[in-house]
């Protein structure tokens, strides 16, 4: 009897472990901001769009803000961007509770008083600006190099939502001929807004592949964005890079819990 319950402990632990190793964190459902901070501090840029008569943010072309907004939300530290320029999030204390969805085509976006509908090309860019643009604020930066491309993520991320590709895919950030577009607020080429802009149009060329080079940014098949929705409206939207954990059917993860349990008994078979 003892080693029958022996067994069974380690086989139940062998499940568990299987299940520790190969679960992650949900995909769907609601959590709860409580702290917005900008880890990296912001810089300003002009946004000029005329579609949308009004920014709730800017009026016209007006500057705005750009850079990742750090979340402390009820399933961690989320280092997130905008993709709501028609509402707020304030730093400081929150108590705002987000709906948590992957980031697919077909899903919506507020455009000022219309809404707009995200493409699958649209979540590709934006995952290859994620999944490398974040790779490169760290710590051996200094606090202006980690601002500038902080901003620079941000604005290349507005940039594929509102703004409209080229015939070949290709995004021009300061074309004055597009509805939506970008200008510097300084001529400050180094650690202003004129780097911003730069560098956030380097991002864009090296996720469409417009410099020369092909496609150098490209995604992660084990990394995703997430998209968080305020509920009730009225909050800015936000998405984070995620890392993806498979999960096994429950039936898979049966057999590896007794392919444990056979190989444990035959180890101590041999043992006795």
């Amino acid at each position: 009897m003892a080693k029958t319950n022996t067994l069974a402990i380690k086989a139940a632990l062998g499940v568990s472990l299987l299940f520790g190793l190969f679960s992650g964190a949900a995909v769907a459902g609601s959590i709860t901001v409580t702290n917005v901070t900008e880890p990296y501090g912001s810089l300003s840029v002009d946004i000029h769009d005329s579609y949308q008569s009004t920014l709730t943010n800017c009026s016209g072309s007006g500057c705005v803000t750009g850079g990742t907004i750090g979340l402390q939300t009820s399933i961690g530290a989320l280092n997130s961007y905008c993709v709501d320029l028609f509402d707020y999030i304030n730093l400081g204390g929150q108590n705002t509770t987000f709906d948590q969805n992957a980031l697919a085509a077909g899903q919506t976006f507020r455009n000022g008083n219309a809404t707009g509908t995200w493409t699958q090309n649209q979540v590709t860019l934006l995952t290859r600006l994620l999944t490398n643009g974040s790779t490169l604020l760290s710590g051996s930066n200094s606090s202006s190099q980690n601002a500038v491309i902080s901003a620079a993520l941000q604005v290349a991320i507005w940039d594929v939502e509102y703004d409209t590709a080229a015939s070949n895919g290709t995004y021009n950030l300061t074309s004055t001929s597009d509805g939506f577009y970008f200008t510097a607020t300084d001529s400050n080429s180094s650690t202003g807004s004129l780097a911003v802009v730069n560098t956030a149009q380097t991002f864009l060329n090296d996720a469409t592949g417009v410099n020369g080079t092909g496609i150098t940014w490209n995604t992660n098949a084990n990394q995703s964005v997430q998209y968080l929705t305020s509920d009730p409206t009225g909050t800015q939207n936000q998405i984070y890079l995620a890392t993806n954990t498979a999960v096994p059917e429950p039936s898979t993860v049966a057999l590896f819990g007794l392919g444990l349990v056979g190989l444990w008994a035959a180890r101590r078979h041999k043992l006795i």
